[in-house]
């Protein structure tokens, strides 16, 4: 595992869009706010650009992308906002560059599938966090969220360190306390990897998933597809954030718990939901990649890898 080092003042944070587009406004308020917390901002060219419901061509964003990871005084790349289009970069994204100076990419959403793809291809953690577009005024940043994403980017914290999820934690399938590599993100977007060159290594795993304006219907397959694809037989855990914005459970009389166990059904993994993950407003920022461990009956989710010490 090839870790970036941690955030310090006065690095410079790498802005790019690889997903849809984001408003100008919201991209010269997020500048102001990391230059406020003693940060140098990068604005990557392509960022405002638009290609039908995408940032840009995919050439271009992946430029921008593959800009950012070149330039050795950026230390951290952030992407802008979410939507649809991150998977087309996959197969134009300079992976060795990454692997060659290693450092803090973070996102959520769609971009988490170049979160899992980045990861899988060279061993370098990344962050599933907010995205720029909370620190641009778009969405709510929250204290929560501030207090659990700096720290996790600039290494304030010793170890083993327990993310703050006792309050949220519901455990569906108790069982004995797991150890693992933490993998995951949006459900749709993970998916998507299966059968493809950048797919995560389940093995061993400790799998987070998180969903936000699906139908349970949706949510349902997706799971399915997770457990006739072979994930399910590999990991130790799964984890899965509290619902945003999910529709039908209510009205088909079906809750989203009977949905997740009815599909993890025949395995004897622990199981727990309603993470502040993704989505939600609170959210925690996670190291993909890093070893973590479940102990669901002390409500404890800890980290047993310093993000950011290489």
């Amino acid at each position: 595992m090839r870790i970036p080092r941690q955030l310090q003042p006065g690095d410079t944070i790498g802005i790019f869009s690889p997903s849809s587009p984001i408003e100008s406004k919201a991209v010269n308020t997020m500048c102001k706010y990391f230059e406020q917390r003693g940060y140098t901002v990068n604005v990557a060219p392509n960022t405002l650009a638009t290609f039908g419901f995408m940032a840009g061509s995919p050439q271009q964003r992946a430029d921008d992308l593959n800009l950012l990871l070149h330039d050795p005084t950026v230390r951290m790349v952030m992407t802008s906002t979410g939507g649809a289009g991150a998977v087309h970069l996959l197969p134009l994204i300079d992976y060795p560059a990454l692997a060659a100076d290693p450092k803090i990419v973070v996102g959520l959403s769609d971009p988490s599938i170049l979160l899992l793809a980045l990861t899988s291809a060279t061993g370098v953690p990344t962050f599933h966090g907010p995205n720029g577009v909370e620190f641009g005024g778009l969405c709510p940043l929250t204290t929560f969220t501030e207090e659990n994403f700096w720290p996790m980017l600039t290494g304030e914290f010793s170890l083993p360190y327990s993310f703050p999820v006792q309050e949220h934690f519901q455990v569906l399938r108790s069982g004995k306390s797991v150890e693992g590599t933490l993998i995951g993100g949006n459900l749709e977007r993970l998916s998507l990897l299966i059968g493809t060159p950048w797919e995560p290594d389940w093995q061993g795993a400790v799998l987070f998933v998180e969903e936000f304006l699906s139908k349970d219907t949706s949510f349902d397959a997706l799971l399915a597809h997770l457990h006739l694809s072979g994930v399910f037989e590999k990991i130790c855990c799964l984890l899965v954030g509290k619902p945003v914005q999910m529709e039908g459970y209510e009205q088909d009389g079906v809750t989203l718990e009977e949905i997740i166990l009815r599909n993890c059904a025949g395995y004897d993994f622990p199981i727990v939901s309603d993470l502040l993950i993704g989505h939600t407003d609170d959210k925690l920022t996670l190291p993909i990649g890093c070893r973590v461990g479940l102990d669901t009956g002390r409500g404890l989710l800890e980290l047993y890898d310093l993000p950011g010490t290489g």
